[in-house]
């Protein structure tokens, strides 16, 4: 159970792993851990989310807690009913990208602000392996539908220009049907597949990281002659985009739209985090704005969008950060956003995107590394670089090269060493690829040999 309790969630195997039994002592823990209040509860369409729902629920209302229960809803409706009703915290029952097996549960106090492990996760953890049991009471239950004040509340936040035309791929998560529902309101043309939430993906996986699950997005958009291809995660806060010739396009990319449609409208300071493409340094400082620098993951990310009172943030894994929004990351505002950029411009997005400056980048190579020995694997890394290279190690260990710079950090969801990797020349891409790849195999055969 040890490893369940992630970075900036709680996420494994359901029933093995995540059950309904640990929903209750969650739900329990929670309440304990935020004192007293209303909490809402939601859930993406995995199979396996009404019954864990309704045993959260009633550890929470077993703690006195008055629960609002929003239904099945992306992960940004969760984030956004907890900071819109200003209420004291939020629960959302979601494994995010992983395939079906998986559930899990994410958790946000006042304002829509995610814990991390160290801001509270850890405690609820700590509650839940000690034993934990309700105390009786009968909180409040109500049921509330948040869709139409977000929708209300995302449209008037972005103006259109001039008419396009989308495609949507939810791959069957949760985010098709609010997104549709927000183009449409903002006179896109909508077209849109996989769209039906199932649980059970039975189209592709629901994680636009992964180019195969864009394929027939491509072929959409090329079929369509669309503007633009859209493609949300399972459970909606992340976002994948393919361009009007069916070309996907890297996350740092849209990124950079983003920044300099921010940038031109008001000086501030932009969140970015260890992995992102020394192209958003370039596009932060090339539009005076002023870089926030932060470890991987949506809680570290909106706390620093809070802390240092961030205009945008943004992840290579496809999560933007809105301050407009209150600071949470919502991938179906960040697709808006892209599609008003997209509006007000006279150029198609290849040809926008031809002229931000060039990078050779890999994308995560996932290593397969025990839990328990990949951190050591990380630290050991550095020991063998440090005094060689210049490093960061805010999150893993950055060595910034001469000609380049490679990133190893132990993954926050799986078993893995996740290495990324960037060059200014193609010429040098693989070299550095492989010098990263044989000292992550050497430390990991020299730990566990």
């Amino acid at each position: 159970m040890h490893n369940i309790f992630r970075a900036y969630d709680v996420r494994g195997i359901y029933p093995e792993e995540v059950n309904e039994e640990l929903a209750y002592n969650i739900g329990v823990a929670f309440a304990r851990f935020l004192g007293k209040g209303t909490i809402a509860v939601g859930m993406d369409a995995r199979p396996s989310g009404n019954a864990l729902k309704k045993e959260v629920i009633c550890g929470l209302r077993e703690e006195g807690m008055h629960v609002i229960d929003i239904g099945m809803v992306p992960t940004p409706l969760l984030y956004f009913s907890v900071a819109y009703y200003k209420l004291n915290g939020g629960i959302m029952i979601t494994a995010s990208h992983n395939p079906k097996e998986y559930n899990g549960f994410k958790f946000v106090r006042e304002q829509g602000v995610s814990l991390s492990y160290e801001s509270g996760i850890g405690e609820i953890k700590r509650m839940v392996l000690n034993g934990v049991e309700g105390r009786g009471l009968k909180g409040g239950l109500e049921k509330r539908n948040v869709g139409e004040d977000y929708v209300n509340f995302i449209t008037k936040l972005v103006k259109m220009d001039k008419a396009l035309s989308i495609v949507l791929d939810a791959g069957n998560g949760i985010a098709g049907i609010v997104a549709e529902k927000i183009f449409k309101r903002l006179g896109v043309e909508t077209e849109c597949i996989y769209c039906e939430p199932d649980g059970n993906f039975p189209n592709h996986m629901a994680d636009p990281l992964k180019k195969e699950t864009l394929r027939d997005l491509q072929r959409k958009v090329k079929e369509m002659h669309a503007d633009l291809g859209i493609a949300y995660d399972g459970d909606g806060d992340r976002v994948g985009f393919v361009d009007e010739n069916g070309n996907v396009f890297d996350n740092n990319l849209a990124f950079a739209l983003l920044i300099i449609d921010t940038l031109k409208k008001k000086r501030g300071r932009i969140v970015y985090e260890v992995s992102c493409s020394r192209l958003i340094e370039d596009v932060i400082k090339r539009y005076n704005g002023t870089g926030v620098l932060s470890r991987v993951g949506h809680s570290y990310i909106q706390r620093k969008m809070v802390e240092d009172a961030c205009l945008l943030g943004g992840e290579t894994s496809g999560h933007y950060y809105f301050s407009d929004a209150y600071g949470y990351d919502d991938g179906i505002l960040a697709s808006a956003k892209i599609v008003e950029i997209l509006s007000t411009s006279k150029e198609s997005m290849s040809t926008m995107l031809s002229k931000l400056p060039r990078y050779y980048t890999s994308e995560d190579t996932r290593i397969k590394c025990p839990d328990e020995v990949k951190f050591k694997v990380v630290e050991d890394i550095k020991r063998r670089v440090e005094g060689k290279y210049r490093i960061i190690d805010i999150d893993g260990v950055k060595v910034l090269l001469d000609n380049g710079w490679f990133l190893i950090r132990a993954s926050n969801t799986q078993p893995a060493i996740v290495l990324r990797w960037e060059t200014m020349k193609r010429e040098d891409f693989n070299k550095i690829g492989e010098f990263a790849k044989k000292l992550i195999s050497q430390s990991i055969k020299a730990l566990t040999s």
